[in-house]
């Protein structure tokens, strides 16, 4: 189980958060005031695991308010990860795995396939995806769209 990650060109080291699904069914995400951390969807694959995609959350801010992790990573709307960037998940006892950035590509709500493998996907190829909204709607206090770093395990 991952209690910590790593992005060594970004100076990013925070925490993990284990997290099952949701009352209604939703991947989650961290705690609305924690900026930082990552939610790992406990309910998923494991990071580290022969295959399947691990699944983590981290939280964007509206444009109001102090900028959160998300918006760090997708500055001014384009990733500020560079393809072969590696993410490293520590665990407890010392175990670490480590996934190289691949692509962010960016999706709209209204256009999300939730049968599509670019978020879940338990049986595929060892992975991980870190969800982050995107596209404030002020009008609506939602988010329009998610942007899906894709990493692949190295």
């Amino acid at each position: 189980m991952p209690t910590r990650y790593t992005i060594e060109r970004l100076g990013v080291h925070e925490r993990v958060i284990a997290m099952p699904t949701t009352g209604s069914g939703q991947v989650p995400s961290p705690p609305k005031n924690d900026r930082r951390s990552a939610g790992w969807w406990s309910d998923g694959p494991r990071p580290g695991a022969g295959k399947g995609k691990a699944v983590m959350t981290i939280h964007t801010y509206r444009p109001s308010l102090r900028p959160a992790l998300g918006n760090e990573l997708y500055r001014g709307g384009r990733s500020a990860l560079r393809p072969g960037d590696i993410i490293k998940l520590h665990g407890s006892g010392g175990q670490v795995a480590c996934y190289r950035f691949t692509e962010a590509p960016k999706i709209w709500v209204r256009d999300y396939d939730p049968s599509s493998r670019l978020m879940v996907d338990p049986n595929g190829a060892p992975s991980l995806v870190i969800v982050i909204c995107w596209d404030f709607n002020g009008r609506t206090g939602d988010w329009d769209s998610r942007v899906m770093f894709q990493f692949e395990q190295v």
